[in-house]
């Protein structure tokens, strides 16, 4: 939290205020109900629905984006500086949380955020003053 807080401090107001709006979330329609596991990220397919989450990467570094720690942290892919990239994942559990490092060793960590199965979730990544 305070490697968050110390990357919060460096950032202007314009980037505090896109930072702030860094994870929006549009609900895709139904909430399914199932079956939980014990591990979130488990690939089970009985009880799970898929989240979908789009990154639109506008900064130059390229991203690597991860579920965060707290669920056993899972790496879901990269997204290439100044693109956009799609990923799909099986989650059950009610919050999600994503850590985003940059190729140039930058961690941000969003906000822990409410999720339903078949949510779309959209993470922008705005771009840097050098």
């Amino acid at each position: 939290m305070s490697g968050l807080r110390a990357s919060l401090r460096s950032l202007s107001n314009r980037q505090l205020l896109l930072f702030a709006s860094l994870l929006t979330v549009g609900l895709a329609g139904c909430m399914g109900t199932g079956q939980q596991a014990d591990n979130p990220l488990e690939q089970d397919e009985a009880g799970t629905e898929e989240v979908e989450l789009l990154v639109r990467n506008h900064n130059f570094s390229q991203a690597t984006i991860y579920i965060a720690p707290e669920h056993g942290s899972r790496r879901l892919g990269i997204v290439h500086g100044k693109s956009d990239a799609t990923f799909k994942f099986k989650w059950h559990l009610p919050h999600i949380q994503l850590r985003v490092k940059f190729l140039a060793g930058r961690e941000i960590l969003t906000e822990t955020l409410a999720v339903s199965p078949d949510d779309l979730l959209e993470l922008l990544l705005p771009a840097s003053r050098q």
